[in-house]
């Protein structure tokens, strides 16, 4: 929370120093500028559209995001063999698997990462807006200029109900969402949507096999079925982000 009054200070001296003689109204309206401005490059940054009502924001458990890999998923019989489909082909296939063991489609982690964008979105967005109002606030109430810096470091950080461990968390946060984007983009170029490999040459399943991570997850005959029927495996339309 120090660091981030420090960064709210320096960023609103710049703006005063630069601009010293214009008038509190001038300064107001470069302010909501400027945290549209924020709102904007978040919401492209995140390639989702992140609200801009951000009064209830909530921290993340940020140990409950799924994080996936690409793993081998197997059906077997009771002997401990590989089971096999209807049509003779061998019951296994590869999957999108995240830290807790479940297995969902594309699809659906595509519809998880949106709504996980989408909450860091609204954290980071509230940063910027909690520091403008403060500011803002400041000058209303008829305030200087020096007021008004230190309203804005003190409304960014207390315009935003997270600790600043969760900003952190939040910007670390993003970054892995990219790297799990880039993962689903290989996952969608190297296999198809019941999860078999593409290629068939060797080259190709060799690029397959780096992408593999971790033992292969086994699971009986039965249960490999209803896992890749399943309405949980097809869409995340009913799952939400996890919030404390």
């Amino acid at each position: 929370m120090k660091n981030l009054a420090i960064k709210g200070l320096a960023v609103f001296a710049m703006m005063f120093l630069a601009s010293s003689q214009v008038s509190a109204q001038g300064f107001l309206k470069k302010l909501t500028k400027t945290a549209e401005s924020v709102t904007k490059t978040t919401s492209t940054e995140t390639t989702e559209t992140a609200s801009t009502d951000t009064a209830d924001v909530k921290a993340l458990k940020w140990d409950e995001i799924p994080v996936y890999t690409i793993k081998e998923v197997i059906g077997t019989n009771s002997d401990g063999s590989v089971a096999t489909n209807e049509d003779g082909t061998l019951m296994k296939s590869y999957q999108l698997v995240d830290q807790f063991g479940n297995v969902r489609s594309a699809e659906a982690v595509k519809e998880q990462q949106r709504k996980i964008n989408k909450a860091i979105g609204n954290i980071i967005a509230k940063v910027g807006g909690g520091a403008a109002l403060g500011a803002a606030t400041t000058l209303i109430a008829g305030g200087n200029a020096k007021d008004a810096i230190v309203g804005g470091a003190a409304g960014a950080a207390a315009g935003l109900a997270l600790s600043a461990d969760d900003i952190k968390k939040a910007k670390a946060l993003k970054k892995s969402m990219k790297d799990q984007k880039a993962l689903l983009a290989m996952y969608e170029k190297n296999f198809t949507a019941e999860g078999q490999p593409v290629a068939a040459n060797a080259k190709g399943m060799a690029e397959v096999e780096n992408l593999v991570k971790g033992e292969s997850m086994s699971l009986t005959a039965e249960l490999y079925k209803e896992t890749l029927n399943s309405p949980q495996y097809a869409s995340a339309d009913d799952w939400e982000v996890p919030t404390i």
